[in-house]
């Protein structure tokens, strides 16, 4: 049996129009076909209006969170007992550092609130280090609630000069859905200290516009917040 070429169609598409290895057919108009050449070496296929074809190749968008610092230079953490930084919008993730938090009062707990929520809205998983007596005596505590007003992130020991430094990162900032965090914290050595390592999320609703930290008792007297974010 002797083999050879199918017959054409009539109004098929034309071999000719392509012409290279890699390239593609795309329509510019109802019942019009046309040749996208191919694109360079990992470049990917883009759809993109504005081309005749609606198409295009496009670098690769590059992988993970593209940080840029919200509030610039950090917010102090000085005269008041709860710092906010707000101004966040269309935001995933965040990422907030404080650095050399303390308080006019000893043994103050530092928290983190999402959009000045106080509600039973907080849930966190982990452990702590609490420091009842000598630094060296430590207790382990088991960190599990889901109703919780705030974050805790690390306390003060017994005296006003001693300073707390931790982070918490934020996943779905952008969401309805629930925000998961995850963090910790620390206090510089000394009598009835906490530390947590902690895990967990917020359940509010809206989409997280603004933090704020929390001294538990007194005013903030040292300190600076710093708030990255990325889409």
């Amino acid at each position: 049996m002797t083999v050879g070429r199918l017959p054409s169609i009539e109004g098929g598409i034309q071999p000719t129009l392509v012409d290279a290895k890699g390239d593609l057919i795309a329509a510019v108009a109802a019942d019009t076909p046309a040749r996208l050449a191919v694109g360079a070496n990992d470049t990917v296929l883009t759809a993109d209006s504005s081309t005749a074809t609606g198409l295009k190749w496009a670098a690769a968008a590059s992988g993970g969170a593209n940080w840029s610092l919200l509030n610039a230079g950090g917010t102090a953490l000085t005269g008041a007992q709860t710092i906010t930084v707000s101004g966040i919008s269309a935001k995933n993730d965040l990422f907030i550092i404080f650095s050399g938090a303390s308080s006019a009062t000893a043994q103050s707990e530092f928290r983190i609130r999402f959009n000045a929520d106080s509600g039973s809205n907080y849930a966190a998983f982990g452990i702590g280090n609490n420091y009842l007596a000598a630094y060296s005596n430590q207790l382990l505590d088991y960190e599990s609630d889901s109703a919780r007003s705030s974050i805790r992130m690390a306390q003060m020991t017994t005296s006003a000069s001693n300073v707390c430094s931790g982070y918490l990162y934020v996943s779905g900032a952008n969401t309805s859905g629930i925000k998961a965090v995850h963090g910790a914290g620390a206090a510089q050595q000394g009598t009835g200290a906490k530390q947590y390592a902690i895990g967990g999320y917020w359940s509010g609703a809206a989409t997280v516009s603004s933090v704020s930290i929390v001294s538990e008792f007194g005013n903030f007297d040292a300190g600076t917040i710093f708030v990255y974010t990325s889409a």
